[in-house]
């Protein structure tokens, strides 16, 4: 409720009545010549490297719109400047897609360059953070403002200057992986009084600090927050170095063995639900009579959990869903946003399982060195605020969790996008026909299409679907990313046929041309129900952005994941049958989704502050 208080209408006309205020006195900058222009600008910055009141932050924004304008080309709507008010004060602002969020983050990120504190403005992806920062740089160096970006590609000379800047672009895995390899870096000096008593000469110091390259935790500004601080959540950052260890892969190779010879049904049963498995007979006593069990690793209390992971390894993960195999190593996939993250590995055998099921070499045990939850980590900001297009149904679980409050910003322009009802289908293949048939109507029309997969292998199969008709369509996915930005590019022109997975969501600006709004605008089709609804809102916001026309289909099947996780097993069949009504099933199963989730995250919470308590009466940092 508190919440729900704190982002009540008031708030926001309260704002939106500011954002007019520096919207008029924007205007009144418009016919100083950049001479003086530059001048008022160096006055501001002087005031923000002491505490401004709010007359100097409206003088600050009104400054920076008029900025945007001579840069950008474009003038920020009152709106845009309400979000950035609303991102300066601590909200969470909800905008919705195409309302211009990029350039919000970027006035407040100015404004909080101004102080000369580090600003990290999280984005989505490695892309959108390169994107961005060259996007906007112009904007920044007229008002004296240096901006860089991190990626995950850099080397720690580079990361060291993109964190120099007053504003830097990056992802949240990025910042937060960096924060904890400077902690490991600070070894005892992390401790902050240690660090005062530590070293009277300082030379030790001074040779510590140069092997750091983050500046501190002052302001972060979350573009997509739902997805960094709720979907992306749920599993801790973990530092780790990876150590050779034959004992352990050759118990991974004795268990992957035997889990081969065990019967589903008889040995062991799969909870597709909650993506588990169970053993049907004793393990521990079968295991003790094998004469392959030996010392050490293979003893027969470890050997079954290997066991059991090789289950789950075989049983629930799929190349090209979960991950994919490039140059002899396993990459996992990040599910939400269809993406690859090369630097991350799954924990107790599961990667190494994964690299037999696939005949790879195994790579090393990892041994932890630093660990931390996205959660607590930005609770570590002084500054803290978010944006994104679907944040109203977790408005309670941002204020739970960060102390956040939800602002819904209002559109610009009157949203003209058409959502056609969710068509539900008994089999995937039933569905994937209905989906090319539209493919195929839309197309004749002339309009773009935007085609939305879950996975990789649900993008090449319709992709080659829509080619076996003799249509030309190109694909985004995991591992056909090197166009992105020239597919992007050209989704929006007369006829194309783009395929994608969740790559193609948030943060992806299709643009169309005028002779292409004449016929309908594009077109976006969602292939399959994610787990939370807020992500299919995302995609269909790819169509019809600031005010242009634009339409959307849904499609689901009942052998998709997220209803054969969700629905109990006795429901399930008899729901296939309800036509039309079909469709609230999906909603109960997303919602289901969603209960199990933020339970995980809650879970994540506790555990943070368990450990907090511990050791801080232990009288170590955490």
């Amino acid at each position: 409720m508190q919440g729900r208080f704190k982002g009540r209408s008031g708030v926001l006309r309260r704002l939106l009545r500011e954002a007019a205020k520096i919207d008029k006195l924007g205007r009144s900058y418009s016919g100083l010549d950049s001479a003086e222009f530059r001048q008022r600008l160096a006055r501001v910055r002087d005031a923000f490297k002491r505490r401004p009141d709010r007359n100097a932050l409206q003088t600050a924004f009104a400054l920076v719109q008029e900025a945007v304008t001579r840069t950008l080309g474009y003038r920020p709507y009152i709106e845009q400047v309400a979000g950035a008010l609303a991102l300066y004060d601590g909200f969470i602002a909800e905008m919705s897609t195409g309302e211009g969020k990029t350039v919000t983050a970027a006035m407040c990120a100015t404004v909080r360059g101004f102080g000369k504190q580090p600003c990290h403005v999280i984005t989505a992806n490695d892309y959108l953070a390169s994107r961005d920062a060259q996007i906007m740089k112009p904007l920044y160096d007229i008002c004296g403002v240096t901006v860089g970006a991190v990626t995950g590609a850099m080397k720690p000379a580079e990361r060291r200057e993109g964190y120099s800047a007053d504003v830097t672009y990056s992802t949240a895995k990025d910042v937060l992986a960096d924060f904890l390899r400077d902690r490991i870096a600070l070894g005892k000096y992390q401790n902050f009084s240690k660090r005062l008593v530590g070293d009277s000469s300082g030379a030790n110091m001074e040779r510590v600090m140069s092997n750091l390259v983050q500046r501190g935790l002052c302001t972060a500004i979350v573009d997509e927050a739902d997805n960094v601080l709720i979907d992306e959540a749920v599993t801790p950052l973990i530092i780790s170095k990876e150590t050779k260890n034959e004992g352990f892969n050759e118990s991974c190779r004795i268990a992957f063995a035997l889990s081969e010879k065990l019967v589903q049904g008889t040995d062991y049963a799969v909870d597709i639900r909650f993506r588990t498995v169970r053993f049907l007979v004793d393990m521990d006593e079968r295991l003790e009579s094998l004469k392959s069990v030996g010392e050490g690793f293979c003893k027969a209390s470890f050997l079954k959990d290997l066991i059991r992971q090789a289950l789950v390894a075989r049983e629930l993960f799929v190349a090209g869903r979960q991950y994919v195999v490039e140059e002899g190593k396993v990459v996992i996939v990040d599910e939400s946003t269809g993406r690859k993250m090369p630097m991350r590995s799954w924990n107790g055998g599961l990667h190494q399982m994964i690299e037999l099921k696939e005949g790879l070499e195994l790579s090393g045990l990892k041994e932890t060195e630093a660990r931390m939850s996205f959660q607590r980590f930005f609770r570590l900001y002084k500054n803290f605020s978010g944006m994104t297009g679907t944040g109203k149904e977790a408005l309670g679980e941002f204020w739970t969790i960060y102390g956040a409050a939800v602002l819904c910003i209002p559109n610009h322009r009157k949203c003209l996008r058409k959502i056609s009802f969710l068509k539900i289908f008994s089999t995937k293949e039933s569905k994937r026909v209905a989906i090319v048939h539209e493919v195929l109507d839309v197309h004749a029309k002339g309009r773009p299409v935007l085609i939305g997969t879950k996975d990789i292998d649900e993008s090449e199969t319709l992709a080659e679907m829509i080619k076996a008709l003799g249509l030309e369509c190109c694909v985004i996915n995991a591992v056909r990313s090197d166009d992105e930005a020239t597919i992007i590019e050209g989704a929006g022109r007369m006829g194309a046929i783009t395929v994608a997975t969740n790559m193609a969501g948030r943060g992806t600006d299709i643009k169309i041309p005028d002779k292409v709004k004449k016929l309908g605008g594009l077109h976006v089709i969602a292939t399959e129900c994610n787990p939370s609804s807020r992500i299919d809102r995302q995609l269909f916001g790819r169509a019809a952005r600031q005010g242009d026309p634009g339409s959307a289909s849904h499609y689901a099947s009942f052998e998709d994941d997220v209803l054969r996780r969700n629905l109990p097993g006795a429901l399930w069949g008899a729901f296939r049958h309800l036509g039309r009504l079909s469709a609230l099933v999906v909603r109960w199963a997303q919602y289901s989704a969603g209960k199990k989730a933020m339970k995980s995250r809650l879970s994540v919470q506790r555990t943070d502050t368990w450990l907090e308590d511990s050791l801080g009466f232990s009288g170590n940092d955490v």
